[in-house]
């Protein structure tokens, strides 16, 4: 007996494979959607790490409190490093770069330690004032699924965290060319340290505890001390140039004190920004707390920060020609508005017995007292705040971050 054969009709193969297509299809296009949505949220996550990790820098930038002479940190500092870092994340942009990153003042937290993420506290939560280390967290919640959401896939939420502190540098960005004298035995937090300035037309020399210097070839003093030149890649051991007298160095120093002379080239307030406070050392009644040559005007010096004080001439402590200015000093309110942090300073300590080309021997953290008057002579006065290597240096500056033996300034890191 033969066998039989039994053929499908052409009618119901076609139909066969074009019910396999389509569930392939199907298949297919759930997973393509699951990769589509998916990269999204990498896509995300990663916009959003960058902005939690430039918050986290920001936010520990701020935290220089120094309570080397005793006292407790002000909640400034964690406000101001909060604020920082919200306003550092907003720069960035999450969802293809379509939207700004907001990051709550809850997201931004700090610890004195590195520690686990659940260690870390927000500011209005309790967070330590004489905190090292600043998280951040950014978040995304509500993320709408492009293509599962057909599939009736749920919204997302999309975070990064990252952690910072300050650590000593490879190399740093001195934010002053001013290079402090040497002496045995080093100075103690608090010193006052004397120089001698003098004024022939518009040079102006400086001699005493600290000098003039230049870091580099193309390094302009006068520029770096109005803010309008910043030199960066300095480290222990390289040379700098001392220079006994440099022009126009007086009205850029005096900016910082936010006195600017009159005149069509003078410094503004715009071109270069005072300190959030030109109240001057040594001071005298009405002033007070009345603080005299040699003792420590530091935390005063950050109470005036916090009150935008200007210069008050009434209450300087130099009279006659060593506390006469060229110009009028500025106000409050544009210390408020245009103000920076530009008297606390870090600087190199050279042997200025060494010649004209002495080496970096350490970085310094130091507060300029004092301005320049219109006197021919007269003396200034800078605070020693310690060595830049210090945890607690109040002195920031940018730089490129270096391994434990690094002897740089204090700068802003990623631990996390």
């Amino acid at each position: 007996m033969s066998a039989r054969r039994t053929s499908v009709p052409a009618t119901r193969q076609r139909g066969n494979v074009s019910l396999i297509v389509a569930l392939s299809s199907l298949a297919l296009l759930g997973f393509a959607g699951i990769a589509v949505d998916a990269g999204r949220m990498f896509v995300n996550k990663t916009e959003l790490q960058t902005a939690a990790d430039a918050c986290a820098l920001a936010a520990a930038a701020e935290l220089t409190c120094d309570v080397s002479g005793g006292g407790v940190c002000a909640a400034a500092y964690l406000q101001n490093a909060e604020a920082a870092g919200i306003f550092v994340a907003g720069r960035s942009r999450r969802d293809f770069q379509s939207t700004a990153v907001v990051i709550a003042p809850a997201d931004v937290r700090f610890s004195t330690a590195l520690a686990p993420n659940a260690n870390y506290l927000s500011r209005t939560a309790g967070a330590p004032t004489n905190s090292r280390y600043a998280m951040c967290i950014a978040r995304f919640a509500g993320l709408v699924p492009w293509f599962m959401t057909l599939l009736g896939a749920p919204t997302q939420t999309v975070q990064s965290a990252g952690v910072a502190t300050r650590a000593p540098a490879q190399t740093s960005c001195p934010n002053a060319p001013i290079g402090l004298c040497s002496k045995p035995g080093g100075y103690v937090i608090g010193e006052w340290i004397p120089a001698t300035f003098q004024t022939n037309g518009n040079n102006d020399t400086v001699t005493g505890g600290f000098k003039w210097v230049e870091y580099t070839a193309t390094s302009v003093i006068r520029d770096q001390l109005a803010g309008q030149q910043t030199v960066c890649g300095v480290r222990t051991g390289d040379t700098v140039t001392t220079q006994g007298t440099h022009q126009g160095a007086k009205t850029a120093y005096n900016s910082r004190f936010g006195i600017y002379p009159n005149g069509a080239n003078a410094y503004t307030p715009q071109t270069a920004p005072p300190d959030h406070t030109g109240y001057s050392y040594p001071n005298k009644a009405p002033g007070s707390p009345v603080i005299p040559i040699g003792t420590s005007a530091y935390a005063d010096y950050r109470s005036r920060q916090g009150a935008d004080t200007p210069f008050t001439s009434n209450e300087y402590g130099v009279s006659g020609p060593g506390g006469n200015f060229s110009g009028n000093p500025s106000t409050a309110a544009t210390h408020r508005t245009l103000g920076t942090e530009r008297r606390l300073i870090t600087g190199p300590i050279i042997d200025c017995a060494a010649g004209n080309s002495p080496p970096i021997l350490s970085m310094a953290c130091m507060l300029m007292l004092n301005p320049m008057s219109n006197g021919a002579n007269g003396t200034i006065y800078l605070e020693y705040r310690g060595n830049t290597t210090l945890a607690g240096s109040p002195c920031r500056t940018s730089g490129l971050p270096g391994g434990p033996a690094s002897t740089g300034v204090q700068v802003p890191v990623l631990v996390q």
